[in-house]
């Protein structure tokens, strides 16, 4: 039988379950910290290491062909989904040497509160906990297995939540169905046992949406005033030690979202902030050329363009994590963000993009 290549095999599981693998374990045996005992350090840069990666999406990812996918691309990061109803070995990637950013939800249908809809209703929606102690314990097991990882140099940051909006007035609000409040104290839980496994691991607040950027930005845009609301009271009522920041749009408005993000940070906390999602070309921007769907081979010629100058934007804007999305083309996720990926997997094995060279020659050139 012909040996599929890695990446042939990163297209079927991708779609597909599989069983779990685990990797070994380095040897030394770390004990859990309470943050009592230790003053928490506050996270300054990732940039001593390969500060750049990819998001990975999807269900069953952490699987030894995709992480070592990931790892030929030259990736430093990655960022996972983690459902607290199902488990993912996000430590195979730990294990290859790679750093992760967890990106954690709460769909646990025992410990979800269902005011603003249900799980049927917003399947990719996170949700506030009913019991505080139930959600804190399933931090702790998510966590407890990158403690050897940690003592060895790893990192882990962990976020709560993905783009959240106050869904009590935001009836479309399709990652968080809960109101701000909620999420706050879903924050302040998260925080505080993030902290009681290990006082060195980042909490990051849940991620500002590139639109959400854009009025931030934009005195005349007509959500201006709605969005400085929302956005300042997380940044002044969260307990984090970074945010994140997720940019599409126009790449030369990058630098304008970080600095509206900025202004608005408490004098009292550090602005450290990463991006886990950054991706072009966008058709909204009026710079950049038609959707792929007029011309997807110019697109892709653009969205290689576009690699090193976002990368670059966000890392030269100070982000300490700079991530591209996607690593493999979504195509369920809309005009806008469904041939974004580095990797095509319409074809068996999956096709090698112009971005994706593009992110290989980009990374080894910061080495």
């Amino acid at each position: 039988m012909k040996r599929l290549s890695a990446l042939s095999i990163l297209c079927f599981v991708l779609i597909s379950c599989g069983c779990n693998s685990s990797p070994t374990l380095p040897n030394p045996t770390v004990t859990t910290t309470p943050s009592a005992s230790l003053a928490t350090p506050t996270p300054t840069s990732a940039s001593s290491t390969n500060q750049f990666g990819v998001i990975i999406s999807g269900q069953n990812i952490a699987r030894p062909e995709i992480v070592s996918a990931a790892k030929d691309l030259g990736a430093g990061w990655v960022r996972l989904n983690l459902n607290l109803a199902s488990s993912q070995d996000y430590t195979l990637f730990l294990a290859s040497g790679m750093n992760v950013v967890l990106t954690i939800s709460n769909q646990d249908p025992s410990n979800i509160v269902t005011t603003y809809g249900t799980l049927r209703e917003w399947p990719n929606a996170g949700f506030p906990f009913k019991s505080e102690t139930q959600y804190q314990q399933q931090i702790r097991t998510v966590l407890e297995p990158a403690l050897p990882y940690l003592a060895q140099g790893q990192q882990v940051w962990v976020q709560a939540e993905n783009e959240i909006s106050d869904a009590s007035v935001n009836p479309a609000s399709s990652y968080w169905r809960g109101t701000d409040e909620q999420y706050l104290a879903q924050l302040q839980a998260l925080y505080e046992e993030v902290k009681s496994v290990n006082a060195s691991i980042p909490v990051v607040l849940t991620s500002f949406a590139s639109e959400t950027l854009d009025a931030l930005s934009e005195q005349n845009d007509p959500r201006h005033e709605f969005v400085v609301q929302h956005v300042t009271t997380l940044l002044t009522q969260g307990q984090f030690d970074a945010v994140d920041l997720h940019f599409y749009g126009c790449v030369e408005d990058i630098a304008a979202k970080v600095k509206a993000v900025r202004e608005r940070m408490p004098a009292s906390k550090p602005f450290i902030w990463i991006s886990t999602e950054n991706g072009g070309p966008d058709s909204r921007c009026e710079t950049t050329p038609p959707s792929w769907k007029q011309d997807l081979a110019q697109f892709e010629q653009e969205e290689a363009r576009q690699v090193p100058l976002r990368l670059s934007a966000c890392a030269e804007n100070g982000g300490s994590i700079c991530l591209w999305f996607s690593f493999i083309d979504l195509k369920n996720s809309g005009e806008v963000f469904s041939h974004l990926g580095l990797l095509d997997q319409d074809v068996m094995p999956p096709r090698k993009k112009p971005a994706y060279d593009a992110f290989q020659t980009f990374v080894a050139k910061q080495q």
